[in-house]
């Protein structure tokens, strides 16, 4: 059972996310976009229905060409991943002129690495149809060249997949979306390990250096290529499907769950320091994590509560901690809300220990900007960045009492 599901898992995943993508009418993406994503299901449902047991064989029956399924397999695997590099770098492109002259030279060089792969293929001598590949073939003329090309070929587009997808994912604010970029981005990169993975094991096959033991190659064989499958397209394809499972609200429910917590240690600081900021003492970490009801209420008098324990430090604030603050975290290159998290970390840092050291309050402390969002789901997202500032900070203010 566990060797047909890999065999014909993901095959039958390809053809049903299709099939999904066609049957959703309310997702429109772009044309071109949405005429993109639909060539990649398209060429990888082919791609892979090609090189199942059966269709490889059949393939092979009715041309006359052993091993032809090979060929047209990776040739569907090539206009794939292309297709998704093409997606991504057209959904940033100014204008539909621009797009169009990409698409149309990405669309040449696909027909010159085809073109290459086939006459590669052809001067390879695989006279026996068998769909194990590598087994059977790896120490022939030609066989390791053509990996090499198709490699060649397809490791670039890879590496951009994996490249594009995580920065769009730090930058979009759709969960689903994001989600989805990942996964894709994992996929990517199974892809890629994959395909130098398989390069070195035909290349140890033809010169007769030692790669890996043969259990560890069968295991990676088996794993990379599913996996790299697997997430590949069902994070490509998520925002289609995602939406109609309200994977959206349980994503955005998961956020906000997390960002809760992370906020814990940064919460707890201030309010060993004030603890009139809170409408309740704090519970064990466990039983906080625990608590699941009204999480939207308990994450905004969190927010509120960290507020209210930043007013209460405003006179052991040091502009000289805030100034030297500012100077490291750009020195070290942090930019933008990173920076002011940064520097709003350290700053409270330097007012907590000021405070717990006894350093006399100054009484009437200068007015300052108060850093943060222009509303409560900004704040929310810069306060998580001074969390995560304040815990790599490693500072524990001495207080009295233990929680």
């Amino acid at each position: 059972m566990g060797t047909w599901l890999r065999m014909y898992g993901p095959t039958i995943l390809a053809w049903a996310l299709l099939v999904s993508l066609l049957s959703y009418a309310s997702w429109r993406p772009p044309g071109l976009a949405r005429r993109l994503l639909t060539e990649m299901l398209v060429a990888v449902a082919i791609a892979l229905t090609v090189l199942t047991p059966a269709v490889y064989s059949a393939v092979a029956r009715i041309s006359g060409v052993p091993n032809l399924a090979r060929l047209l397999g990776h040739a569907g695997m090539l206009v794939a991943v292309w297709s998704a590099q093409s997606l991504l770098r057209i959904l940033t492109m100014s204008s539909q002129e621009e797009a169009a002259r990409y698409r149309r030279t990405q669309v040449r060089m696909l027909a010159g690495a085809v073109t290459t792969l086939a006459v590669v293929f052809a001067l390879a001598a695989t006279p026996v149809d068998d769909v194990r590949f590598a087994a059977h073939y790896a120490r022939r003329p030609w066989v390791l060249e053509y990996w090499v090309v198709y490699s060649v070929f397809l490791m670039p587009a890879y590496g951009n997949l994996l490249r594009l997808t995580w920065r769009y994912a730090r930058l979009t604010t759709n969960p689903t979306l994001r989600l989805g970029l990942r996964l894709a981005a994992f996929g990517a990169a199974f892809g890629l390990v994959y395909q130098l993975h398989k390069t070195l094991l035909f290349g140890s096959a033809r010169f007769g250096y030692h790669y890996i033991p043969s259990a560890c190659s069968q295991f990676l064989d088996e794993l990379l290529p599913l996996a790299g499958y697997v997430l590949f397209l069902v994070g490509a394809t998520m925002p289609t499907w995602g939406p109609r499972l309200g994977l959206a609200v349980l994503l955005d429910w998961l956020q906000r769950c997390h960002t809760y917590h992370a906020l814990r240690p940064l919460w707890l600081a201030l309010y060993r320091a004030s603890p009139q900021i809170a409408l309740a003492p704090p519970v064990p970490a466990l039983l906080d994590l625990l608590m699941l009801q009204d999480l939207g209420l308990r994450l905004y008098r969190r927010v509120i509560e960290i507020r209210d324990g930043r007013m209460t430090l405003r006179p052991y604030f040091d502009p000289a901690v805030t100034t030297a603050a500012r100077a490291a975290a750009v020195a070290a290159g942090a930019r933008g809300q990173r920076l002011e998290a940064v520097v709003e970390a350290a700053t409270l840092a330097a007012a907590l220990r000021a405070k717990a050291r006894g350093v006399a309050a100054a009484e009437d402390p200068p007015a300052a900007a108060i850093p943060g969002g222009g509303d409560l789901t900004s704040d929310i997202a810069f306060l998580h960045d001074v969390a995560r500032a304040h815990r790599r900070l490693r500072f524990r203010p001495v207080a009295p009492g233990h929680l």
